[in-house]
């Protein structure tokens, strides 16, 4: 029994031993055949926002993850099948520093992640606030020959917005985007759409409607 065992293992050692290696080979190769790695970007999204609190600032609003998978996946990977969410449950008023995990990055199957760049998020968190803001109608033109404006006013005159105290603060009327009344000689009504210029909050009010009265010279 050991002279078979040992001419089992002896026979042909140098045959065995690259048949092993080819065996190991053709594996690695069936199995990462077609690995590709890439960058990929994608939104930040939030989860159990404390009710009392808003977000004033946040130091990142995309993050770039690189990532490890077969090259027909990521084809037909979409850029929603992408997210990465934070939970906001234990947040504090002010800065609050946020780790970003393989945990939050959320992929379908069979693709790896590499690296997550910024690897934290910085938060800074303030107060919920409510406040109601006068609207303030842009115009453009002038009437028609023969006529002036008699007066321009929006329904409804004031509106409600939410967001962050501090950025609420600084606001002290909402604008429309500009109206041009160029060549007009009847009273008008139009649909104008808000313009929050760069200021951040919500409203259920995206459009005020503005009544434009003209009369003859």
């Amino acid at each position: 029994m050991k002279k078979f065992l040992k001419t089992l293992f002896t026979e042909n050692l140098t045959f065995k031993i690259l048949s092993v290696a080819i065996a190991l080979f053709l594996w690695f190769f069936v199995t990462f055949r077609g690995q590709v790695e890439t960058s990929l970007e994608a939104p930040l999204e939030f989860k159990n926002p404390p009710s009392e609190m808003e977000i004033l600032k946040q130091s990142a609003r995309k993050i770039n993850i690189s990532v490890s998978a077969r090259e027909r996946i990521l084809k037909e990977l979409a850029q929603n099948d992408i997210r990465v969410v934070i939970d906001l449950s234990n947040v504090r008023l002010g800065e609050n520093s946020i780790p970003i995990t393989k945990s939050s990055v959320k992929l379908p199957r069979g693709i790896e992640i590499l690296r997550i760049e910024p690897s934290q998020v910085k938060l800074y968190m303030d107060e919920k606030s409510y406040k109601t803001v006068p609207v303030k109608v842009r115009l453009t033109g002038s009437p028609a020959k023969g006529f002036t404006v008699v007066s321009v006013t929006s329904e409804p005159s004031q509106i409600r917005i939410e967001g962050a105290k501090k950025e609420l603060e600084r606001i002290h009327v909402i604008k429309t985007e500009t109206l041009d009344i160029d060549g007009i000689s009847e009273d008008l009504s139009f649909q104008v759409k808000i313009d929050p210029e760069g200021k951040i909050f919500r409203t259920d009010k995206d459009t005020v409607t503005v009544y434009v009265n003209v009369r003859r010279k």
